[in-house]
């Protein structure tokens, strides 16, 4: 028993000295390390990136559009043109001959062709949908953000509750184990029977393997907070001390441009530039064209290289082109069709969401209220259970009270103690879920 009892303090020793090495990080510095470095974020801010990008794409639509073309013809059976011989200059014959003219078998063709838009809606609106889908990622970002924040908020107060019941526990079992020296010299002297300083023993146990299963809890904590912050696992952290009173934080009323809620307006305002572009295909476009170039027609193919000045022939072009679309079968006015049932399913979303959020914010309010009455409540329970053990203490050693009186104050001094722990851990919670309905989670930081 003594050789276990040497093992156990220890082993609190060095997880003392570990402890204590650790880097306390606040709260804040947790959120603002997390939002840094988790690769959640790093992968919603890649996708801001691409929002930006795809609206350079469109806009580069805009601009004109150069092209190159090389061409080497060998036509295997000579092309032939035919012409009237009224086209060649011979005016009224008495009888008109049908002429045919016979190309050179190798063409070869240099091109560089020009194109610019003067007038295309559906590039303009197509710019306007890319505009939009940024702010998609934009707010898929915030949302990532609110989302991070929340995980490192729980997990922060969950590691903070089961570092102060390991605290407790260990004053505890410091406040047993004097308990213990004092009944073994009374044992000695026959004052107290064995069975007295049994149940103090037992006590000790049983305290020591609560503090141990806090202790595994509270480095679990640790490590998944490790893992939300990006943190290497053999980073040595730690929280701060859960503070003795309440953070009542002020209330401002639910928000109503909340992350979800700017998401389905962006997804809806996206539905409608999808309808514009749509439309926009009806509508004619306007463009410029040029090109300019030679043409090369040679009897042999070794003759481009020994001939090639001979035989080429300029051409340069300009042009107004007009695209005036006519029929697509119905394809677009369907396309439309689809899109407006899309509308009107973010309009009832947007109706649902707002419904679910009234609802959730009445009922994070109420538990908000009532965990604090809960940790009010216990905390008066925690003093009142001191005094008493106090009271009992001191009659256990003036002879009045027995020693299973004085255990058993004590396990109601230490159950208020886990009773006040949990009620604190529950009102930081209720507070979490009031303050991301109020869009207010930068009162954590």
């Amino acid at each position: 028993m003594r050789k276990t009892k040497r093992v156990l303090l220890a082993l609190c020793g060095c997880l003392t000295v570990t402890i204590a090495s650790a880097q306390t990080m606040s709260l804040g510095e947790c959120i603002r390390i997390g939002i840094e470095r988790n690769l959640q974020l790093a992968e919603k801010r890649i996708d801001i990136q691409k929002g930006e990008t795809q609206i350079r794409q469109s806009r580069a639509m805009l601009l004109p559009q150069v092209n190159g073309s090389l061409q080497v013809i060998d036509y295997l059976k000579h092309p032939v043109q035919v012409s009237n011989s009224v086209y060649l200059n011979m005016d009224f014959p008495d009888e008109p001959q049908w002429l045919r003219v016979r190309t050179m078998q190798y063409t070869s063709q240099a091109m560089l062709q020009a194109q610019m838009p003067l007038y295309n809606q559906s590039i303009l609106a197509a710019i306007d949908a890319a505009k939009v889908v940024k702010e998609l990622y934009t707010l898929s970002y915030e949302k990532a953000v609110e989302t991070l924040t929340v995980q490192i908020a729980k997990t922060y107060y969950a590691a903070q509750s089961c570092k102060e019941h390991r605290l407790l526990l260990d004053e505890d079992v410091n406040r047993m184990t004097e308990l213990a020296n004092i009944a073994k010299a009374l044992l000695t002297q026959g004052v107290i029977l064995e069975t007295d300083y049994t149940r103090i023993s037992i006590n000790i146990t049983n305290l020591e393997t609560q503090r141990a299963q806090y202790q595994m809890v509270l480095d679990q904590q640790l490590n998944t907070l490790r893992f939300l912050l990006d943190m290497e696992a053999t980073d040595a952290i730690d929280v701060e001390r859960m503070e003795s009173a309440l953070s009542i934080v002020p209330r401002q009323g639910m928000s109503s441009l909340m992350p979800d809620q700017k998401l389905l307006d962006a997804q809806h305002q996206l539905t409608e530039k999808q309808i514009k572009l749509t439309r926009a295909g009806y509508l004619p476009s306007i463009g410029l064209f040029g090109q300019t170039g030679y043409m090369g027609y040679q009897e042999k193919f070794g003759d481009f290289f020994k001939k090639f000045n001979n035989h080429q022939f300029g051409m340069a072009a300009v042009g107004l082109q007009i695209n005036i679309p006519i029929f697509d079968a119905n394809e677009k006015r369907l396309k439309v069709r689809q899109y407006k049932y899309d509308a009107e399913k973010n309009r009832t979303n947007r109706q649902l969401l707002d419904a679910s959020l009234q609802k959730d914010y009445a009922n994070a309010t109420l538990q908000l209220t009532q965990n604090e009455q809960i940790f009010m409540t216990q905390s008066k329970n925690h003093q009142q259970a001191q005094k008493v053990y106090e009271l009992t203490a001191h009659r256990y050693k003036e002879g009045v009270a027995s020693m299973t009186e004085l255990l058993q104050d004590d396990m109601r001094l230490i159950g208020s103690e886990q009773d006040m722990v949990n009620a604190h851990l529950q009102y930081n919670l209720a507070m979490i879920d009031y303050l991301r309905l109020e869009n207010n989670l930068e009162a954590l930081k």
